[in-house]
C-alpha cells in the first residue's frame, strides 16, 4: 500500500502489524499533518454488527482528550476499506526502551506518573484500557508519555468468541465477557486469568507490572511458557529482591498494593498511585541499609564458601518443607480457523461432524494441529491440516496437507502425519513437500511410536499394521479374531516405552461394542484391559485414559507391568465420540481429544453421536401418523404389553436401558439398571420382560418382572449374542435369535421350564425375526436363502413344508390378532421403507394370498434379526419409533485445559 491513498490520506510507510490490523504512517493532505492509519481486517470491515459496535466505541474513545493518551481522530472508509485515523506518536515504546536495561529511578517515576495521569483521565469517563503493557506505551524524544490503543481491544473484540491465554504476547479477543481470559499473559490480573469480568482494577494491576518492569528490567511474572506465567500470577509473589536498593519505601508499598491478587485488597484508584509517586523522592536508601567497607580477599572467599553452604542447606530445607507450587487448572475455548469447521472424514448425513481423530497437541503443548474444511463445503472443497501455535492468534494451513485428515505428530514434534487420498503421508510441521509412507484405503486411527515406526488401522474390518516413518511396505500386526466377535482393530496408541500398543476392538452386535486392548509388541499377543472402553492413551502421570460413551475416564496404570490398577473414574463429560452412527465407516468409536506430555488437554464437546430426539408414533393402516406422549430420547424398539395398556421400549445414550410407559397414566418408569439392554419381548401373561443383556462384549438372555418388583435373572449362557423374538401362547417356549460366527443368524428355542436351548433353523443362510402365530401352530420368519431377505412361514412343530409370503423383500413379520394376516416391512427398493400385508389361511393347512402395499414409511426405525415395531391392540394400526435426528452444529471451536494433570492426579491418585 506504500504510495497509495486512502481518501485524502497518502500512505508513506508501514509501521507495524497487530491483532487489530496493519498500521501505516500517512500524510493528511487536507490538514498537512502526519497521522497513523490502522487498516481494519477485511472480515471485520464486512461484519455490520461488529462494525456498528466498533463505531460506537470509537466515538467514546475519541472523547478522550488528554496529553498522555494518543488521540483517535476518526473512523473512515475508502473503497470498502475501513480504517482508523490516529495520532502519530514519535519515539520509542517502553518495550523497546527496556531492551537496554532497567530505567533509572527518577525517569521511571516520571514515566509512570504520566501513565497514571492518562489512566486516571480515562477511568473518570468509565473507559478501561484492558491491555496496558510496555508495548502500548510510547515515550517521545521530549519525554512525553503517550498510552496507545486505549480501549481498542474492547472496541474491536467485545462480545466475540472467547480466547485462550496462550495468545501471548498479545491476546486480543473478547475483553469483557465472563469466563474469558484476555490481555497479554505477563500483565494479566488474576481475575482476567480466571476468566472473570474486569474493571479498572485490572488496569491498576497492569500498571504495577509496568512499574516493576521499569525498575528491574524483568517482568513481575515470567516463565518458560504461558502456563508457568499464569500459575505465578495466580499463586506466586513477584521477586521483591530484584528491586533496586534505592527504591523508596513508598514505591515498594505502592507496588505491593497494585499487585494484590484479591482485587478487593488492591489499590482502588489510579489517582492514589499518581499521588504516591509524586511524593516519592527520586533517590532513597532501602530501610535498614548501612555503609559497608569493601572486604579483603580472604573475607570474600570465606563469604563465598559460607554462602554456598547456606544456600545448599536452605535449598535442602525448602525441598522437604515447601510443597511444589500449585498450578491452577484453567479451561478456555479455542476457535477453529475463521470460516472453517473441524473435519475428519465427516458423517455422510451429518456433514459437520468428524468421525476420525481430528486434532493432536504437541508434546510440549506449544502448538496444536487439526484438520478443517471451509464452511458450507461444496463438492470440490477439501480438508487441510492447520497449525495453531499457542503464542499466535491465528492458525495457518500446513503446506502440502491439502485433502488431509487424521493428523498425528512425530515424538519430537518435527513432523505431522496425515491420511489423504488412500495414502499415509508426512510433512514437516512448518509445511513442505509431503512424503508418501504407504497405501491405506481408509484410516481408523494412526500413531507414531518412539521407535520411529507408525502403527495404523488401514480398513473397515482389518487389524493393525506397522510401517517405518521413512515409508515402505506395511507389516500386519494383528487381525480380528472373528471367533471372539472381533470385527476390527483400530485407534492405536503407543505406550511411551515402545513395548506395547493400546488399541480398540470393535464388535457389532445390536450396535457397536468396544473394548480396550493392549498389544505386546514383543510377543505379538494382545489382551483386553478394559471392557466398554475405546480410544485409550497412556498419560505420563501414570494413568490410562479412555472414552466410555462420550465420557473421558481414567484409571491408574502400571507401565512396567502394563496393567490397569483399580477402577476407572469419570474425568471429563461430554467429549465428542463417534458412536451409534448408522454406517460403520463413521461409527468409529474415535474421540475428539488429545493430551500433551506437558499437561494440556484439548477436546471437542458433543458427547456420543448422533444425538436423536425420537418419538413413539401410532401409524394407522393408511400411514397416517399420530404422536404418543412427549419424547426427547434416543429410542429403540417398542412393544405392547399383552393387555395393551403398557409399552416397553429401550433408550440409548450413556447406557442402554429398558423403560415402561403406562398409556393410561402417561407415566414412564425405568426397568433395568445401569448397563446395556437390547431388544425385548413380553411374556404372554404380561408379568415379565425378556431382553438381551450385554456382559463381556456379548448379549445373553435375561428376564425381569415388568413392575420391577424382582431383580433380573439370567436365562441362557452362550459365547454368542442372543436376542428374544416371541413366545408361544402358553409362555412355555421362547423363539429367539442367536448369532453364530459360522452360520450367522440362527433361530433357536428356549424351554422356559427346563432352560434348555434347541436349534430350530441354523442353516448357512441367515434366519431371523421369529414370530409365533396366535394359535401357536406356525412360525413366521425372514431368511436370506434366496439372496435377499424374504418372509417365510413354517409349522412350529418343525414337520411339513414352508411357504414364501413376501415377493420383493421382507423382514419383521407380525401376525394379526386373529392370525389371518401377516404384516411385514420391506426396505431397499426405494428411499422409503414400506409396510405390506398378506392374507393367510391356517385351517386345514396353510396358504397365503398375494401381498399388497399398505403405505410407505419414511424415517421409522427398523431392527436387525428381531422386530422393533408392534401391532396396535385394536389391530387398526402400528406402534413405531420415528427417528428424529437433532440437527448438529458444525464444530467451530474446541476446549483447551491448562495444567490438566493437576486435576487428573487429584481425581485419580496413583499412590506414587
Amino acid at each position: 500500500m506504500i504510495g497509495t491513498s486512502l481518501s485524502h490520506y497518502r500512505i508513506t510507510e508501514k509501521l507495524g502489524q497487530g491483532g487489530m490490523g496493519e498500521v501505516y504512517r500517512a500524510e493528511d493532505t487536507n490538514l498537512s499533518r502526519q497521522v497513523a492509519i490502522k487498516v481494519l481486517p477485511e472480515e471485520f470491515a464486512h461484519d455490520a454488527e461488529r462494525l456498528a459496535r466498533f463505531e460506537r466505541e470509537a466515538k467514546l474513545l475519541a472523547s478522550l482528550n488528554h496529553p498522555n493518551i494518543a488521540v483517535i481522530h476518526g473512523l473512515e472508509e475508502h473503497q470498502g476499506k475501513r480504517f482508523l485515523v490516529l495520532e502519530l506518536v514519535e519515539g520509542q515504546t517502553l518495550s523497546e526502551r527496556l531492551k537496554k536495561g532497567r530505567i533509572p529511578l527518577d525517569e521511571t517515576l516520571d514515566i509512570c506518573r504520566q501513565i497514571a495521569e492518562g489512566l486516571e483521565a480515562a477511568h473518570e469517563k468509565g473507559i478501561i484500557h484492558r491491555d496496558l503493557k510496555p508495548a502500548n506505551v510510547k515515550v517521545t524524544p521530549e519525554g512525553k508519555v503517550k498510552i496507545l490503543d486505549f480501549g481498542l481491544a474492547k472496541a474491536f473484540y467485545e462480545q466475540e468468541a472467547p480466547v485462550d491465554p496462550s495468545r501471548s504476547p498479545t491476546i486480543t479477543e473478547q475483553m469483557t465477557a465472563p469466563g474469558v481470559i484476555l490481555g497479554t499473559a505477563a500483565y494479566m490480573s488474576p481475575e482476567q486469568a480466571r476468566g472473570k469480568p474486569v474493571d479498572k482494577r485490572a488496569d491498576i494491576w497492569a500498571f504495577g507490572c509496568v512499574l516493576y518492569e521499569c525498575l528491574t528490567a524483568k517482568r513481575a511474572f515470567c516463565g518458560d511458557n504461558v502456563t508457568e506465567v499464569m500459575a505465578k500470577i495466580l499463586e506466586v509473589e513477584p521477586d521483591w529482591g530484584q528491586l533496586p536498593a534505592n527504591t523508596p519505601t513508598i514505591v515498594r508499598s505502592l507496588l505491593r498494593r497494585c499487585l494484590q491478587k484479591d482485587p478487593t485488597l488492591r489499590l482502588h484508584d489510579i489517582a492514589d498511585a499518581r499521588l504516591e509517586i509524586a511524593e516519592a523522592p527520586s533517590t532513597a536508601m532501602v530501610p535498614g541499609a548501612v555503609s559497608i567497607r569493601r572486604p579483603g580477599r580472604a573475607w570474600i572467599l570465606g563469604g563465598v564458601v559460607g554462602g554456598l553452604l547456606f544456600a545448599a542447606a536452605a535449598a535442602l530445607l525448602a525441598w522437604h518443607l515447601c510443597p511444589a507450587p500449585f498450578l491452577p487448572v484453567v479451561r478456555f475455548p479455542l476457535r477453529i480457523q475463521a470460516g472453517h469447521w473441524l473435519d475428519g472424514m465427516r458423517f455422510t448425513h451429518l456433514l459437520e461432524r468428524p468421525s476420525r481423530p481430528a486434532m493432536a497437541v504437541s508434546s510440549d503443548g506449544s502448538f496444536i494441529v487439526y484438520s478443517a474444511i471451509p464452511e458450507n463445503p461444496g463438492p470440490r472443497a477439501k480438508p487441510q491440516i492447520y497449525l495453531r501455535r499457542m503464542d499466535q492468534v491465528d492458525a495457518a494451513p500446513v503446506a502440502g496437507t491439502e485433502g488431509g485428515i487424521n493428523p498425528f505428530l512425530s515424538p519430537e514434534d518435527r513432523w505431522v502425519g496425515f491420511w489423504e487420498g488412500g495414502k499415509l503421508k508426512r510433512v514437516r510441521v512448518g509445511g513442505g513437500v509431503p512424503a508418501t509412507l504407504c497405501d491405506a484405503t481408509l484410516t481408523f486411527g494412526v500413531d507414531w511410536g518412539p521407535d520411529n515406526t507408525i502403527v495404523f488401522s488401514p480398513g473397515v474390518d482389518l487389524g493393525l499394521s506397522r510401517v517405518s516413518s521413512e515409508g515402505g511396505k506395511p507389516e500386519v500386526l494383528t487381525m480380528p479374531d472373528k471367533a471372539k466377535d472381533e470385527y476390527s482393530h483400530r485407534l492405536p496408541h503407543f505406550l511411551p516405552t515402545g513395548r506395547g500398543v493400546l488399541f480398540t476392538i470393535i464388535s457389532y452386535c445390536c450396535g457397536l461394542q468396544s473394548r480396550l486392548a493392549l498389544l505386546d509388541l514383543g510377543t505379538g499377543k494382545w489382551r483386553v484391559v478394559m471392557e466398554d472402553a475405546a480410544d485409550g492413551r497412556y498419560v505420563r502421570t501414570g494413568h490410562l485414559v479412555f472414552l466410555r460413551l462420550g465420557t473421558l475416564m481414567a484409571a491408574a496404570f502400571d507401565l512396567d507391568r502394563m496393567e490397569v490398577q483399580g477402577q476407572p473414574v469419570p474425568i471429563v463429560a461430554n467429549v465428542m465420540q463417534a458412536l451409534n452412527v448408522p454406517h460403520f465407516h463413521y461409527s468409529t468409536a474415535a474421540g475428539q481429544y488429545s493430551v500433551s506430555n506437558s499437561g494440556w488437554l484439548a477436546y471437542v464437546p458433543g458427547g456420543v453421536l448422533p444425538d436423536r430426539e425420537d418419538s413413539l408414533m401410532r401409524v394407522d393402516l393408511k400411514g397416517n401418523v399420530q404422536p404418543i406422549g412427549d419424547w426427547r430420547a434416543d429410542l429403540d424398539n417398542a412393544r405392547f404389553s399383552p393387555d395393551g395398556h403398557r409399552i416397553a421400549y429401550g433408550t440409548a445414550g450413556s447406557q442402554e436401558r429398558l423403560w415402561i410407559y403406562d398409556l393410561d397414566r402417561g407415566t414412564k418408569s425405568r426397568l433395568t439398571g445401569d448397563g446395556w439392554a437390547s431388544e425385548l419381548a413380553w411374556t404372554p401373561d404380561g408379568k415379565r420382560l425378556v431382553f438381551g443383556w450385554f456382559e463381556l462384549g456379548r448379549a445373553n438372555l435375561y428376564w425381569q418382572s415388568s413392575n420391577g418388583s424382582s431383580p433380573m435373572e439370567r436365562l441362557t449362557i452362550s459365547e454368542n449374542n442372543q436376542h428374544p423374538g416371541s413366545f408361544t401362547p402358553d409362555g412355555a417356549t421362547l423363539a429367539f435369535v442367536g448369532r453364530h460366527p459360522e452360520t450367522g443368524y440362527d433361530i433357536l428355542l428356549l424351554d422356559m421350564k427346563g432352560r434348555r436351548v434347541t436349534p430350530f433353523l441354523n442353516s448357512k443362510a441367515a434366519e431371523g425375526w421369529p414370530e409365533i402365530s396366535p394359535d401357536g401352530r406356525w412360525l413366521a420368519y425372514s431368511s436370506d436363502e434366496s439372496g435377499g431377505y424374504e418372509v417365510w412361514v413354517r409349522p412350529f412343530s418343525g414337520q411339513g413344508g414352508r411357504w414364501q409370503i413376501s415377493r420383493e423383500g421382507g423382514t419383521e413379520p407380525i401376525w394379526s390378532k386373529d392370525g389371518r394376516q401377516l404384516f411385514y416391512r420391506q426396505s431397499g427398493t426405494s428411499l422409503a421403507d414400506q409396510v405390506w400385508v398378506a392374507d393367510v389361511r391356517t385351517e386345514g393347512g396353510f396358504s397365503s394370498g398375494k401381498p399388497r402395499l399398505l403405505f410407505d414409511m419414511q424415517g421409522f426405525m427398523g431392527k436387525e434379526a428381531v422386530r422393533g415395531w408392534d401391532l396396535w391392540p385394536d389391530g387398526r394400526g402400528f406402534l413405531m419409533v420415528k427417528m428424529e435426528e437433532r440437527k448438529p452444529q458444525p464444530v467451530t471451536e474446541m476446549v483447551l485445559v491448562q495444567n490438566w494433570f493437576e486435576e487428573l492426579k487429584r481425581l485419580v491418585p496413583t499412590g506414587k
